[in-house]
């Protein structure tokens, strides 16, 4: 996997999620249904590359043909799969229905599926030579596990900037408790941690703020609170944003995009915890509008990046390359 050349490596959720039509036929077996490229990581990326960011994906996907067109779609998106690996397990996929306000609800099938079973020695110590690696909760299912510790070592060794989308998934987990040891492990890696409202109630309960201040007191977090908008909490003290007001068609994968613009900004900056532009209020404040900007466009459409053909405007935004 050619690395160095990556501003940001996405690692983890790599699957399908299928849709159903708009207008679904009145016998139930002959519902339409579509699927689009789908999983917190896979969404990131794509985003990330249609912003211009020098993104790779890296996980399991199946040895079948789902496992082939996923990888063959985000090579179309100019995500570089170098990191992808076919593995002996199926590819997963989620179906995904929505009510009249947009809101989805998800029946996964992913069950041992290729994403949570990726074989540790498949980790190189070059996935941590990029700037920034994103990884969710689910990294840390068991079946999982190995791998994402030796790719926090990597990232540890390269002095990635280690971004954690909480994202939690409790359906996934046999044992809440052995959820909250993982995601402890899991946030005490991290220089930035990002969650919303529902993953921070799932995951300290009443305790709120106070848990992140005992287990992510060194990191900067990045609260998002549905229509009250969002935080930036950290170094440069605390900024926050709006959420911008549109329609909702479907709010599958609204929060993996805001999630990608704040880390393109960050990225293009070229911060990392200690920099001066890590502890720029302004640039955190910037990382939030266009992180709500991208979401609202997310909303606009079916299926996770469905409503983000088209970002150029925001390209723009997210700022030059730092020389």
């Amino acid at each position: 996997m050619t690395t160095s050349a990556l501003d940001v490596l996405c690692y983890g959720e790599l699957l399908w999620d299928f849709f159903e039509g708009d207008k679904p036929e009145k016998d139930v077996a002959s519902r339409v249904y579509h699927r689009e490229i789908g999983g917190a990581s896979a969404n990131v990326a794509v985003v990330l590359a249609r912003l211009g960011i020098k993104v790779g994906a890296a996980g399991g996907v199946g040895k079948d043909k789902l496992g082939e067109a996923l990888k063959r779609a985000l090579d179309v998106e100019g995500v570089d799969v170098s990191g992808v690996f076919s593995v002996d397990a199926k590819t997963g996929i989620t179906f995904v229905t929505r009510d009249a306000t947009g809101e989805p609800s998800f029946v996964p099938y992913r069950t041992n599926s290729a994403d949570l079973v990726l074989d540790a020695a498949k980790v190189t110590s070059a996935m941590g030579k990029v700037r920034y690696v994103v990884v969710s909760s689910t990294s840390m299912l068991p079946e999982a596990r190995a791998a994402t510790e030796k790719l926090l070592a990597a990232a540890a060794k390269g002095k990635a900037v280690i971004v954690l989308d909480l994202n939690l998934r409790p359906h996934l987990w046999s044992d809440a408790e052995a959820m909250k040891k993982a995601v402890i492990e899991l946030v005490s890696h991290a220089a930035l941690v990002k969650g919303s409202d529902k993953d921070i109630n799932a995951i300290a309960g009443k305790r709120g703020m106070s848990w992140l201040d005992e287990h992510a007191k060194g990191a900067t977090w990045v609260l998002t609170r549905g229509e009250n908008g969002a935080a930036a909490v950290g170094v440069h003290g605390q900024v926050t944003a709006p959420t911008k007001r549109v329609r909702c068609i479907d709010a599958t994968g609204a929060g993996d995009a805001f999630t990608a613009g704040v880390v393109a900004v960050l990225a293009r900056a070229g911060a990392k915890p200690g920099s001066a532009e890590w502890k720029d209020g302004k640039l955190w404040q910037r990382a939030l509008e266009i992180g709500h900007a991208l979401g609202a466009k997310a909303v606009s459409a079916v299926g996770a990046t469905g409503g983000l053909a088209n970002v150029s405007d925001l390209r723009a935004r997210v700022g030059p390359a730092k020389k």
